[in-house]
């Protein structure tokens, strides 16, 4: 008898070890991706008002996602600029390009674009008047790509120059 009763409270324990698992048991956790690349830059840099840039270097861009939990969610992207600099083609001057930029952005549930980011820098050192702006001043030159699976799993970060498809700064 006293081995049933050591048997029924074993099971009872189990039981209920079971049940309060089962009961603070909370849904899976949301899937986030984090990725981190460098990319080269090369390219001609165009500005409003300003003589066409022929810029190279390279950018680190760091992408976060996190999925909600009906779907969709919010995506980090920080770029940032890895010895960037470049000559002026009229007037030979050389330019250095720092900074760096985060972007949030949010994607809805379903298929996702390509999101599309212009991330602010700075332009420390222009040559003579030609852009007549005291230095450091903010610009756009790099265009960053990031495409998402609808899961948030990031499938391709890529970057290029603003060929002057953007009215910058």
């Amino acid at each position: 008898m006293r081995g049933l009763l050591r048997t029924a409270r074993k099971a009872g324990l189990v039981l209920a070890m079971l049940g309060l698992t089962l009961s603070v048991a909370s849904p899976p956790a949301a899937a986030d991706d984090r990725r981190t690349v460098v990319l080269p830059l090369s390219g001609t840099f165009r500005t409003f008002g300003s003589e066409p840039i022929d810029v190279t270097g390279s950018i680190s861009i760091r992408v976060a996602t996190e999925t909600a939990q009906g779907g969709g969610g919010t995506a980090r992207v920080t770029s940032t600029l890895l010895r960037t600099t470049g000559v002026g083609q009229v007037s030979g001057g050389l330019y250095r390009f720092v900074g760096s930029d985060t972007n949030v952005v949010a994607w809805p549930p379903g298929p996702v674009t390509p999101l599309t980011f212009h991330p602010r820098f700075y332009n420390v050192w222009p040559p003579d008047p030609v852009i007549p702006i005291v230095p450091p001043h903010p610009i756009q030159p790099v265009i960053v790509d990031v495409s998402l699976a609808p899961d948030g799993t990031i499938t391709h970060i890529g970057a290029l120059i603003d060929p002057g498809s953007v009215d910058n700064p």
